[in-house]
C-alpha cells in the first residue's frame, strides 16, 4: 500500500522497458521517478540482474521542465549507452575493444558494459597499456 507522499512513475511512465544491447539482447529496466531536491524531474534506470550485487547498467536523468521530457532523453541515454561495446573477451582475457571505456564505479571496481570489474581486474587491463597516456572523467549521471 501507498503511503501519502510517496512518488511513484506508475500513473505516467512505464515502469518497466526493455532495449536491445549491442550484441542484441534484451535488457530490462525498472524506471524509478527519483524524489525530487529542488525543481524538476529526475529519472533513473536500473538493469533488472539476478544479482545483489550493484550490477548492471543504471541510467539517469534530470528535466527542469516535464517528466515526460526526462523520459524521453533517458530513453535515448539507454539506447546509446547499450549501443557500444566497450571490453573485449579474448582468450579468457578481457581487454579494451577500441581503447575507451565508459562505465560507472562501483564498490571495490566498476560496472562496464553491465558486467562488474574489481579494480585489480582493471588494473590488468591496463597493465596492456604501460607506457601510454590516460584521460579520467567523473561526470555526474544526471549529465
Amino acid at each position: 500500500m501507498k503511503q501519502q507522499g510517496d512518488i511513484s512513475a506508475e500513473p505516467f511512465f512505464p515502469t518497466r522497458e526493455t532495449f536491445q544491447d549491442f550484441a542484441g539482447r534484451q535488457r530490462e529496466f525498472v524506471i524509478d521517478l527519483v524524489p525530487p531536491m529542488l525543481n524538476g524531474y529526475f529519472l533513473r534506470a536500473r538493469e533488472v540482474t539476478n544479482s545483489e550485487l550493484d550490477e548492471g547498467y543504471q541510467f539517469a536523468t534530470y528535466s527542469p521542465v516535464a517528466p515526460f521530457i526526462a523520459l524521453g532523453m533517458l530513453r535515448g541515454k539507454i539506447r546509446e549507452g547499450l549501443a557500444t561495446r566497450y571490453l573485449s573477451r579474448e582468450h579468457g582475457t578481457l581487454s579494451l575493444g577500441h581503447n575507451k571505456l565508459k562505465g560507472r564505479v562501483g564498490y571495490e571496481g566498476i560496472v562496464v558494459d553491465g558486467e562488474f570489474i574489481s579494480f585489480e581486474m582493471f588494473c590488468a587491463i591496463l597493465d596492456a597499456y604501460e607506457g601510454f597516456n590516460i584521460s579520467l572523467e567523473i561526470s555526474d549521471p544526471y549529465d
